[in-house]
């Protein structure tokens, strides 16, 4: 059977267009300390083009490494050394966030009193892990009184400390919500501030 000369042409034609093509497809070959496959050699992860990359930034010389051996719950601590009180934005934080409980005024008398104490509120019907005496078919008493705190807790680092613990829990205390990811640390400070302020506040 004699083989077809049309076939063997066009066989060699290709062979050759292939050979002369390599050359040109060495971008696309895998080279150490590449991706395995580079569709874009003129991109920065070539080797060959390092050295036209840009420096690298170097960090500030006061910068230092965190190396508590602690933990890392405190390598983010966000503390606000100049802290300052603004009695109209602690106001209208206290409006927002606690007066609907605790009332305009501190009274523990806002809106959600009578949803609350009621025996078909959701701290009285679910039981909710964390939370003592949720889902015991048992109101919760009545949202606090915070006109009076400081005097309740004897002096005003007590109040403040009390308040402090209840607006940085992450699951709140009974029928309160936690306020640590909806807060800023600031915010929670104002509030804090508010609510034991003698001059413009719940406490005077």
């Amino acid at each position: 059977m004699k083989n077809n000369p049309l076939k063997i042409n066009i066989l060699l034609i290709l062979l050759t267009g292939l050979f002369s093509l390599a050359p040109t497809c060495q971008s696309g070959i895998t080279q150490s300390t590449t991706y395995p496959i580079e569709l874009f050699s003129e991109m920065h992860y070539s080797p060959a083009y390092k050295s036209q990359e840009t420096p690298r930034l170097q960090p500030v010389p006061e910068a230092v490494v965190n190396i508590d051996s602690i933990g890392t719950e405190n390598q983010y601590d966000m503390t606000i050394e100049d802290f300052k009180y603004n009695h109209e934005l602690g106001k209208d934080l206290y409006r927002v966030n606690c007066s609907f409980c605790h009332g305009n005024e501190g009274l523990g008398d806002g809106p959600a009193k009578e949803y609350i104490i009621s025996e078909n509120s959701y701290y009285s019907t679910n039981k909710v892990d964390g939370l003592p005496g949720s889902g015991s078919g048992t109101p919760y008493i009545s949202p606090p009184q915070l006109n009076d705190i400081e005097g309740r807790y004897g002096n005003r680092d007590s109040a403040y400390n009390r308040i402090y613990q209840m607006l940085n829990s992450e699951i709140g205390f009974g029928p309160m919500p936690g306020f640590l990811r909806v807060l800023s640390e600031e915010e929670r400070k104002q509030i804090i501030e508010f609510i034991l302020d003698k001059d413009y506040g719940l406490n005077k």
